[in-house]
């Protein structure tokens, strides 16, 4: 589309291909709106548009050192949905659209909806360990990329020929207007549990912002929720609302759960069929929760009964989401993303049952987050591990030993089972030196991340990489 097709006042013969509103992804053809947030003014980065290849810029005032053309309006916001709708003309009408919210289980629900989809046909899945279709991964900067990325994906994705999109979305996506005027087939909810409370400051609001995602579905649109998390009840208003649960009845119910050393298997009772003995390579309870919306959609969409029994047989390992680190040593070693209590407490209950000895676990927070998980993370960790290491988890402008101390203070010190290490290498190394035969080591809030954060500055770096080099 020329520019001047979209701007008929203007005559400028020039081939506009996308819209950016973050100079970092910027591509050539491009329109720029330089927003501004709460700590950022788009207007810093103009220069960096302009090189990156930006043929045109969309401001609400005069920009005089720009050397491409600048067009005025009096809204940015109402134009950057303008400029959506014409440029990429509604993609999300054109493929099957999952969302996935709440707080624990986002990616696991969205990788295993992807994965089961595409032996339907081809499906892209966006989330925090990247954006995956094809076998390719592109990195992805926030789990719910911006509005004006989304449309580029599913504008992508679609003239591409795939058919299904799983995407988490997360409540500071909504709350950022990540994925405004996008409309979904299916939105799921996994729970709700203590995090973000710095954003939201109450669990009703956070709550609140995660209903945002349920009131843009499609006329057709369902609904499926974790009959047995708390906030459930506030869908029973609603329309098109499916319910899956492990202990409460609902339309889709995981009974005669039955947990062995490297399976589960389950009955799966709906209104007006039982598929009986479903064998998932999965020995953790959450983890059961995880895959029920993901086997409702496929269903939905006419999943052969017989290749639905084969692929919970060989579900993928999820980066980050209890990996085993592959280490030869006489301890076995996970990594995990878990980052709010709850998390926490469900994945060092799952490694208990799995436990010969002791769990060790190296775990910290993540600074200029939410404070009032911390105390609860500590207590939980020193509680449900035989051993703690508290250490330094990408502190960004805070001091790692204040966050520490947030995270101690609730633990009964008479306990004595934890230690403080603020060097993150150095707590990995030292759960090594201290692991005994069949102990468990556990690491804990970053998952598959590669980066760590502290100062301001952003530093390669790899939980997993770094435990597979640990010399002992």
């Amino acid at each position: 589309m020329l520019l001047k097709e979209i701007y008929n006042e203007y005559d400028y013969n020039i081939e506009v291909t996308g819209i950016q509103t973050d100079s970092r992804f910027i591509k050539p053809g491009d329109i720029f709106l330089p927003l501004k947030g709460k700590t950022f003014d788009g207007n810093e980065f103009i220069s960096e548009a302009i090189t990156k290849g930006a043929v045109a810029i969309v401001s609400n005032y005069p920009i005089f050192q720009a050397t491409i053309p600048v067009i005025i309006v009096d809204d940015l916001d109402l134009e950057l949905k303008r400029l959506i709708d014409l440029i990429y003309d509604r993609p999300y009408n054109e493929l099957t659209m999952i969302g996935v919210t709440g707080t624990d289980g986002k990616t696991s629900v969205s990788t295993l909806t992807s994965y089961l989809l595409n032996h339907l046909s081809r499906c892209a899945n966006i989330g925090t360990n990247g954006i995956i279709y094809d076998n390719e991964i592109i990195d992805n900067i926030f789990t719910t990329p911006l509005l004006t990325e989304n449309f580029r994906l599913l504008r992508n994705f679609s003239d591409d020929g795939i058919s299904y999109v799983s995407m988490e979305v997360s409540s500071q996506g909504i709350a950022n207007h990540r994925i405004d005027n996008i409309l979904y087939d299916y939105a799921i909810f996994t729970n709700l549990s203590h995090e973000h409370l710095d954003t939201h400051k109450t669990m009703h609001n956070y709550f609140l912002t995660k209903l945002k995602l349920f009131k843009q579905l499609k006329k057709q649109g369902i609904m499926i929720i974790n009959k047995d998390d708390y906030y459930a009840k506030f869908f029973e208003k609603y329309q098109n609302v499916i319910y899956y649960s492990l202990f409460s009845p609902s339309d889709y119910q995981a009974i005669h759960i039955r947990y062995y050393q490297n399976h589960t298997v389950f009955d799966l009772k709906a209104k007006d069929f039982i598929l009986e003995d479903l064998r998932v390579n999965r020995t953790e309870e959450y983890n059961i929760y995880n895959i029920l919306p993901a086997i409702i959609i496929a269903l939905k969409e006419g999943i052969d009964i017989n290749l639905l029994y084969e692929l919970l047989l060989d579900l993928p390992v999820i980066p980050g989401r209890l990996e085993k680190v592959p280490v030869k040593y006489p301890f076995e070693v996970y990594i995990d993303f878990a980052h709010t209590p709850n998390a926490l407490k469900n994945v060092l209950s799952a490694l208990r049952k799995k436990a010969k000895h002791n769990i060790i676990l190296v775990c910290g927070a993540a600074g200029n987050k939410d404070h009032t998980k911390r105390p609860l993370m500590g207590s939980i960790a020193c509680e449900y591990a035989d051993y703690t290491i508290f250490t330094s988890e990408d502190p960004r402008t805070e001091d790692p030993k204040a966050i520490i101390k947030e995270m101690t203070k609730m633990i009964d010190i008479s306990k004595n089972n934890y230690r403080i290490v603020i060097n993150r290498q150095d707590a990995l190394s030292y759960a090594f030196k201290i692991a005994k035969k069949d102990d468990i080591i556990i690491v804990t809030g970053k998952g598959r991340e590669n980066f760590f954060e502290e100062n301001n500055i952003i530093y390669p770096y790899s939980d997993f990489d770094y435990l597979l080099d640990i010399k002992i």
